[in-house]
């Protein structure tokens, strides 16, 4: 995993194409901020659009997964932004994870999954639910499972199970 004080991070591209250095947010983050919200609208905003990411995305997802676990932080952005991720790097419309990076990817996204099974008896919104449902499906390598949870709500998964099933 490359150090978050790497100056390889300002060279690479977000989910606009162009640059963005994560881990500035990411040593706030592990540093012990509680300012969640600026930092997860950074992220949304930076690491994905209109399905475009790029290696800051994918060198971010590392990180995030391992300064959650250490700092416990049970948060339906973390989840759904590395299932978002995720998803569209299997899209096939997006660079790949480059071979530096692809196992510590891949192993942080399991890693993820096992930490909300760890987490599962707390008390935590539907929303966290599926977003971590997500995760694990991409863990176990069911990505249309995991694309799937991603992207439709709770309301549409109730209406398409009443559609389908009666």
């Amino acid at each position: 995993m490359i150090k978050l004080d790497d100056p390889i991070w300002e060279t690479f591209l977000g989910g606009y194409k162009t640059a963005y250095n994560a881990s500035v947010r990411l040593q706030e983050l592990e540093n012990g901020s509680d300012d969640f919200s600026e930092i997860w609208e950074e992220f949304w905003n930076e690491l994905h659009h209109k399905g475009d990411v790029d290696i800051a995305s994918y060198a971010t997802v590392p990180h995030l997964v391992r300064i959650c676990v250490k700092r416990e932080i049970l948060d339906w952005n973390a989840f759904a932004l590395i299932a978002v991720i995720e998803k569209c790097r299997l899209s096939g419309e997006n660079p790949t994870v480059p071979d530096w990076l692809k196992g510590d990817y891949q192993s942080s996204i399991r890693l993820f999954a096992e930490f909300a099974a760890k987490n599962f008896s707390k008390e935590w919104p539907k929303e966290l639910t599926q977003a971590a449902l997500s995760v694990m499906a991409f863990a176990k390598g069911c990505s249309n499972t995991g694309k799937m949870l991603i992207e439709v709500s709770d309301d549409e998964m109730s209406e398409a199970l009443g559609k389908f099933f009666g």
